[in-house]
């Protein structure tokens, strides 16, 4: 989450008649580290989906400060996947149609006008005090849980990473027909400038880590099943619970007629099931 109002990933936003929000994209990567990702890498496309739509619906005064909103469902593909693939530089979101909602729709494109990404997101707004005392009660019951001494991270090249902080996942183990590894995403590595590029609030597990940590298990079940590195061309997930930081979670994955090309994960912690993803390649 950036805080600073003079450093914003969207900027020029315009305002049309019908309430859609034209804008430009930052593309310095020195403020943004995650610009140095691949556009389809799933670090970068959760940063664009929650920079653009949080500064666009800034820009248009969509954002209410007395009132809390939660992302509750979001879907996206990817268009561009060669190794040279060109970031965003502009987008659009579309008009607004419920007020009363934090239900969204944003394309993206690059420098030549290329589509890069277009999210579709849907979300609940809530009073403060309301979101304040459930939250307090749902964290306390997960950090009741023990802490881990020692946690077990996959080597980086098992999950397709650069270096060892950035591997939040355990090897892949099989239980029957699933799949699973446990993740853990604590305070100390999960945010800059520990962690080269994932950013957020420190309350919890951000989406663009529980995604994160999907495409790494994705990666390691892929390869088992003989498949060639790659991003994901679409995606789509369902939060129903916070997952928390400093307490480990387990993520279930199927594949799709063992070939992989498409990956249902489930994500787990303490006995509640936190949140679905499926994957496409």
């Amino acid at each position: 989450m950036n805080s600073d109002p003079e450093n914003q990933y969207v900027h020029h936003c315009r305002i049309t008649d019908d309430g859609a929000v034209i804008f430009r994209c930052d593309t310095d990567s020195t403020k943004w580290p995650w610009l140095s990702l691949h556009p389809a890498h799933s670090i970068a496309v959760q940063s664009v989906n929650y920079f653009a739509s949080v500064g666009a619906s800034h820009a248009a005064g969509r954002l209410d400060p007395k009132k809390w909103s939660a992302l509750t469902s979001l879907q996206w593909q990817t268009f561009t996947h060669e190794d040279n693939a060109l970031p965003a530089t502009h987008g659009v979101v579309d008009p607004q149609p419920d007020p009363d909602k934090a239900d969204y729709a944003i394309s993206l494109f690059n420098e030549q006008g290329d589509p890069v990404y277009r999210f579709t997101g849907a979300g609940v707004v809530f009073h403060n005090r309301d979101f304040k005392a459930w939250r307090a009660k749902a964290r306390a019951e997960i950090m009741s849980l023990p802490e881990p001494e020692i946690f077990n991270y996959a080597a980086p090249e098992v999950v397709g990473v650069s270096q060892p902080v950035e591997s939040f996942v355990s090897d892949l183990l099989q239980e029957g027909d699933t799949s699973k590894v446990q993740a853990l995403v604590t305070s100390a590595n999960g945010f800059m400038p520990a962690h080269p590029y994932h950013d957020g609030s420190g309350d919890h597990v951000n989406a663009g880590h529980l995604c994160d940590v999907a495409q790494q298990a994705a990666h390691t079940l892929r390869y088992r099943a003989g498949k060639e590195a790659a991003f994901p061309v679409a995606g789509r997930v369902t939060f129903k619970r916070y997952v928390e930081l400093d307490r480990p979670f387990e993520v279930r994955l199927k594949e799709n007629l063992t070939k992989a090309d498409m990956i249902s994960i489930s994500f787990w912690q303490g006995e509640h099931h936190c949140a679905d993803l499926v994957f496409q390649y």
